[in-house]
């Protein structure tokens, strides 16, 4: 067989095995339109998100003679997302501290509430966990004394001059499941000059557990 159409022969050969897999496969605009897949939904994201949710305070005072405990607080968050990785984070968060400390023969308890507004910048590494950092301004909305004496306990609220407003921040990682839902542990932390002639103290920090729901989200981008 003549060589030259030996080299035909092979070139036509290659070229036909190099074009059954790409005959067969589908293209990437092919693969959106049948099955809404592809990797440009894969990094589709909403601009805007509206999330309320729950979490669970735990947060003591800098002071050596109280001990913290369990209160429950609220939130409402809006992100607003620059990319697929990268939003900016603001909202109103219903903040509840208490603690107890021994008072004579008794023990005393604080509940505190503030009103926090974050101002921060929310990271999404992966589809599924998230990173955030905020900064925060807590407006001190009212507080109450608990006093109790085995079975007896009183109440007194705090006067304003008793606490004051303070700025501080969150350190926050979550995780996305259900697709709307979203669980998260932050460290949270707030300080401000406290009243030398008081006893109370303005500073606090601890822990909060939470879980997000998305009520509302933008149309998405690709």
């Amino acid at each position: 067989m003549n060589p030259s159409y030996r080299f035909c022969l092979l070139v036509l050969l290659l070229f036909g095995i190099l074009e059954i897999p790409q005959g067969n496969a589908q293209g990437g605009d092919l693969l959106i339109q049948q099955y809404q897949k592809g990797p440009a939904l894969d990094g589709a994201y909403s601009r805007w998100s509206l999330v309320p949710g729950v979490q669970l305070n735990y947060i003591n005072t800098d002071l050596e003679s109280t001990s913290p405990k369990l209160a429950l607080g609220a939130l409402l968050q809006i992100e607003y997302r620059v990319s697929s990785t990268v939003g900016f984070t603001t909202g109103l968060y219903d903040t509840r501290i208490a603690y107890s400390y021994p008072v004579q023969d008794s023990i005393g308890i604080d509940k505190l509430r503030y009103w926090s507004i974050p101002l921060g910048i929310q990271l999404h590494p992966t589809k599924r966990v998230s990173l955030g950092l905020s900064a925060l301004y807590n407006s001190f909305n009212k507080g109450r004394f608990l006093r109790r004496i085995e079975e007896f306990e009183s109440e007194t609220p705090y006067p304003k001059e008793h606490f004051k407003n303070s700025f501080g921040g969150v350190v926050q990682v979550g995780y996305h499941f259900f697709k709307k839902c979203y669980a998260y542990l932050n460290f949270r932390w707030a300080t401000r000059s406290n009243p030398p002639t008081l006893p109370q103290t303005n500073t606090n920090s601890g822990f909060q557990l939470g879980i997000n729901y998305t009520l509302w989200a933008s149309k998405k981008r690709l």
